[in-house]
This record gives structure tokens, C-alpha cells and sequence, in this order.
């Protein structure tokens, strides 16, 4: 047995070339889309998501969508650390993220801004030029498109695409990433580390203190909602932190189950005081992206091909919240079917984004469920 098969042995996250592109996060990513549409649901047709069932396992400090984000958030971290080690340079990198996030997100956007808003606004309603200056600017800052009318105005909420908030912030989250990286990988290795506990700290220390840092409009627009951050941050770090400790961190199945216990136990026995939420902040976290990564790397789950007709998770998330506004507005479902509507025409949904929009924007050969080992020396694709 070679050295290295020996070292990686044992470990959360395989360190042969193989083993770690043959994983599950295609697969996950669809079901976490899926799993935010599950949660929207409640919200959008009851008005809350008090009664949904994750929000009453967790004692309301989490629900079903939040679990969902942060997923997206722990995954992204790992892979964009990866894609950021093997760009050949910073314009590299940014030009594959780009390419990656910008053309469905405009087209999710100028959909709802210029086809959802205008049938079902009010009578009367219509777009002048500056309304689609102000829409074009949005889109293209990622910003909120919004400053138009909200056309749902008999739904429980009105917002016309209340999930497309995350994307600002991990498009932010990604230019930060490159930052760091302009120091020496040896000092990220625990520059990361530090961080995050810095910002677990801090979102401790408000928490605590009943803060929720807002700041002027202007911020917001450019950085998003300052708070928000202490909610999205410390996931995407710990996916750079599993990548970039990759080499140490083992896989224990009876550790699993001792940090999903205390989970459930600083949820119930801490209640929803600042030493409930304290808890929460400092053991949730990281217990929810080593479970990520032991299921995306289990060795009896095989589910690394599941994208090869394309990855269909994006388009769905994108999609999903204005659909289901839709649904509301228009039909009177019981709420099982309106569920179930809701995730199939979101992952049609899904697949008409990729195939119509997202995969004509990535570099011809490559594909997100393509997880080949690569020749020494060439830049991984994602």
C-alpha cells in the first residue's frame, strides 16, 4: 500500500484524485433546492413556516430553508477553494464564477421583473424606461429588482422572489475567497480557522446582546443586509476551512451522532434565550457541514453521476419562490399537492434554465457532474 492511500484512510474527505471527484454534491445541491422549495411552502401559502417540521425539531432556531442555504453555502466554500487552487490566475477564476452565476441569474430576473410583474400586477400597471433602467442596473449589481410593484398583494407575502437574496451574498463570498488568496496557502490554512472564529464570536456577541446590525441603505445595496452575513459566512468558511484541513479531519460516523445530539439538545434545553441561540451558533454549524461532507463522501452512497444530464439545482432554486407565488395566486390547492406542484414545476423549471441558459455559458467540454481526475498541471473546471 502506497503512503498516501495509507494516509487517507480513516479521513472525511478522500485524498486520491478519484475518490475525491466521486462525490455526491450534485445530488445534494438538487435536494437542498428542493428542501428550501418544501420550506417556502409553508411560508408562502400559511403565512409562516412555525408549523414546518424542521422548524419544530430545531425548536424554531432553524427551518427546512435555512438548513437548505446554509448547505449551499458549506458546499461552495469546498469547491470554490478548489477552483480558486487551480485557476491559472485571478481573471481565470473570476471569468468561470461569472459565467457560473450571472447568466441564470439574469434570466431568473429579467423573467420576473418583465413577464411575472406585468400580468400580475394591477390594472393599469406599466413599465416606463426608468423602471427597466433601475431593473437592468439591479440585475446586472445583483442587487434587489424589486423597486417595482409587488403584484402579489392577496398572497400571505408579497415578495415576487424572496429566495434570490443568497446570491448577492455568495457572489460576495467568492471575491472575499479570492482575497485571501493572495497569501501563502500555509498561512490560509489557519488564517480561515480564525476567522471564522471571529465571526462566531461576533454573531454570539450580538446575538446576546439583542443587535442586528442594519446600517444605511446604500450598504445594504452594495454588501447586502450587514447582519445576514453572520448567518451565510461562517458556513462558507467552513467548507474552505474542510478543504483547505482536508488532510486531518476524520470520518467518525459515532462523532456524527454525538454533534447531531448536542445539537438537539442545545436547541430544546437552551431554549430560545441568548443562551439557546449561543449554543446554537457555536455547535449547529459545524455539525451540519461534517454532516455534508460524510454524506457527499459516503462510501456507500453513489450518487456521482446523478448531474450528467446537467445540473439542474441552480435554475430550480432560482425558479421555485416566483413559481409557487404563482400557484398561490392562481389555484386553490390542498397544501400536500400544492408541496408537490410546486418541487415538480420547479425542477422543470430547473431544467429548462440549464439547458436554455446556464450550460451555453461554461467552457465547451466541461460539466459540473464531470469529476474526472484531471492531468497534473491542468486547472480544475466548476
Amino acid at each position: 500500500m502506497r503512503a498516501g492511500d495509507r494516509l487517507g484512510r480513516g479521513l472525511l474527505i478522500p485524498q486520491d484524485g478519484a475518490g475525491f471527484y466521486r462525490n455526491n454534491f450534485d445530488a445534494l445541491r438538487l435536494m437542498m433546492a428542493l428542501l428550501v422549495v418544501f420550506s417556502h411552502s409553508y411560508a408562502l401559502a400559511l403565512g409562516s413556516e412555525e408549523r414546518e417540521p424542521l422548524s419544530i425539531a430545531t425548536n424554531g432556531h432553524y427551518n427546512s430553508g435555512n438548513i437548505g442555504v446554509w448547505v449551499f453555502f458549506v458546499i461552495s466554500g469546498f469547491l470554490i477553494a478548489r477552483s480558486f487552487e487551480q485557476s491559472r490566475s485571478f481573471g481565470s477564476f473570476l471569468s468561470k464564477r461569472i459565467r457560473r452565476i450571472y447568466p441564470g441569474y439574469l434570466a431568473a430576473t429579467s423573467v420576473c421583473a418583465f413577464i411575472v410583474i406585468p400580468i400580475f400586477a394591477p390594472p393599469g400597471f406599466a413599465l416606463d424606461l426608468a423602471d427597466i433602467a433601475r431593473t437592468i442596473a439591479g440585475n446586472l449589481l445583483l442587487g434587489n429588482i424589486f423597486p417595482l410593484p409587488e403584484p402579489f398583494t392577496g398572497n400571505p407575502i408579497t415578495a415576487v422572489n424572496g429566495a434570490l437574496w443568497s446570491i448577492k451574498y455568495e457572489f460576495l463570498c467568492y471575491l472575499g475567497l479570492a482575497l485571501l488568496g493572495i497569501l501563502a496557502l500555509s498561512v490560509r490554512r489557519w488564517t480561515v480557522p480564525l476567522l471564522y472564529l471571529a465571526v462566531i464570536a461576533t454573531w454570539c456577541w450580538l446575538d446576546a446582546t439583542g443587535r442586528k446590525p442594519g446600517g444605511p441603505a446604500l450598504v445594504a445595496e452594495v454588501i447586502g443586509f450587514p447582519y445576514q452575513w453572520f448567518r451565510v459566512l461562517p458556513n462558507f468558511l467552513l467548507g474552505m476551512i474542510a478543504y483547505l484541513l482536508r488532510d486531518h479531519i476524520p470520518r467518525s460516523t459515532p462523532l456524527l451522532i454525538a454533534g447531531l445530539i448536542a445539537c438537539f439538545m442545545a436547541f430544546h434545553l437552551g431554549g430560545r434565550g441568548a443562551g439557546g441561540m449561543i449554543a446554537a451558533h457555536l455547535i449547529a454549524p459545524p455539525v451540519l457541514a461534517y454532516l455534508v461532507f460524510w454524506f457527499a463522501y459516503h462510501p456507500r452512497i453513489r450518487l456521482s453521476r446523478f448531474a450528467r444530464h446537467g445540473d439542474f439545482s441552480y435554475g430550480a432554486y432560482l425558479y421555485a419562490y416566483v413559481i409557487q407565488q404563482m400557484l398561490v395566486a392562481t389555484l386553490d390547492l390542498p397544501f400536500p399537492l400544492f408541496i408537490l406542484l410546486s418541487m415538480l414545476l420547479a425542477l422543470a423549471a430547473g431544467v429548462a434554465s440549464w439547458w436554455l441558459v446556464e450550460r451555453h455559458f461554461l467552457k465547451r467540454g466541461t460539466h459540473p457532474a464531470d469529476h474526472r481526475p484531471q492531468k497534473k498541471g491542468a486547472p480544475a473546471q466548476s
